[in-house]
């Protein structure tokens, strides 16, 4: 295996924030940046996607919003603000389903899955619509 990049070693740095879970690329950028390491674009992809490729990172993929990057370990789900984008990890949703009766039903050996809920959080539901905030 090659040797880590600077690069990926500086990510996987800013990626161990514990006020943080998951990561688009602009803010591992900004991220790698507010520690005085500079990557281009293209420089910080392959780095990501070499890390996801070898286990280390997940992508996880928001269908109207840009894909998130978060350190691979226990399997969890995911609830994903439309709002604010914020994302946030949840125990893994399909323990509560029946996984065998649903390979014998469908055929399908099923190795994996990702599930994330759209919805708008507390933070943004708080806010005043611009509705309530004519009147």
């Amino acid at each position: 295996m090659a040797r880590p990049s600077r690069t990926q070693a500086a990510l996987l740095a800013v990626m161990n924030r514990p006020d943080r879970h998951a990561w688009t690329l602009d803010e591992l950028g900004a991220g790698l940046a507010a520690e005085g390491v500079t990557a281009d674009f293209s420089t910080l992809f392959r780095a990501v996607e070499r890390l996801v490729a070898e286990g280390r990172l997940r992508k996880v993929r928001l269908e109207d919003a840009p894909a998130r990057y978060e350190h691979s370990g226990a399997h969890h789900d995911h609830l994903h603000c439309t709002e604010c984008n914020a994302l946030v990890p949840v125990p893994c949703l399909a323990r509560q389903i029946d996984v065998a009766a649903l390979e014998r039903a469908t055929g399908f050996s099923i190795a994996t899955h990702d599930i994330v809920l759209d919805g708008i959080c507390p933070s943004c539901r708080a806010q005043p619509t611009i509705f309530e905030s004519a009147s």
